[in-house]
């Protein structure tokens, strides 16, 4: 009687370790992809430029159109606004924005606008009146008006003047490129179609 008591308990004993061993099994293969999730998952550094003020979606590869406009508003505050004290840091600020080979072209027109200011004795003042995101080419533009004001704070000239740049975003980080600006009217794509048809149709 005692025996088969035993056997009864040893069976059980049995049947507890089989289920404990699958518990454990199916624990070891949950931690291991845990573990594989952790080492392959890719580090995201988000950089948000300072006229963001509502949420709008960043990814690996693209973003939303507020997110190109509020770089594109920065940037043409930056250089828009550019003194000859100021110049290197808008330097070191686009050096981080723009790609290798855009930003020889961006550091040259830093200088160049500083010497120009210092040499006339004025200063340089953009307004921004509106922001356009070209999906179609990946450009923004910053229309607005450029102000030169002299030392006592007189305006000296008032001209309607336009930034544009290239935005993409790469490895979730964004790249300028394709730095321009000019006087007069963003050259969208609206812009040239209209020009276009203007020359062909032989008005100046």
């Amino acid at each position: 009687m005692k025996l088969e008591l035993f056997k009864k308990d040893y069976e059980g004993l049995l049947r507890n370790n089989r289920a404990f061993l699958m518990v454990i099994g199916v624990l070891a293969v949950v931690v291991l992809m845990q573990q594989w999730v952790i080492l392959t998952e890719k580090t995201r550094v988000v950089v948000v430029p300072p006229y963001i003020d509502k949420a709008v979606k960043i990814g690996y590869a693209s973003a939303d159109a507020d997110y190109y406009e509020a770089w594109g508003l920065y940037v043409s505050e930056l250089m828009g606004n550019l003194t000859p004290g100021d110049a290197p840091f808008v330097e070191k600020a686009m050096g981080k924005l723009f790609s290798s080979v855009s930003y020889e072209g961006v550091k040259s027109r830093i200088a160049q606008s500083a010497a120009e200011e210092a040499t006339a004795d004025a200063t340089f003042a953009f307004e921004a009146k509106s922001v356009i995101w070209q999906g179609q080419t990946g450009t923004v533009f910053v229309h607005g008006t450029l102000r030169q004001v002299n030392g006592p704070g007189r305006t000296i000239s008032a001209t309607p003047y336009t930034f544009s740049m290239r935005v993409h975003i790469a490895a979730g980080r964004p790249v300028l490129d394709d730095f321009h600006s000019y006087v007069g009217s963003p050259h969208t794509i609206q812009w040239k179609l209209h020009h276009v048809v203007k020359k062909q149709g032989g008005v100046s």
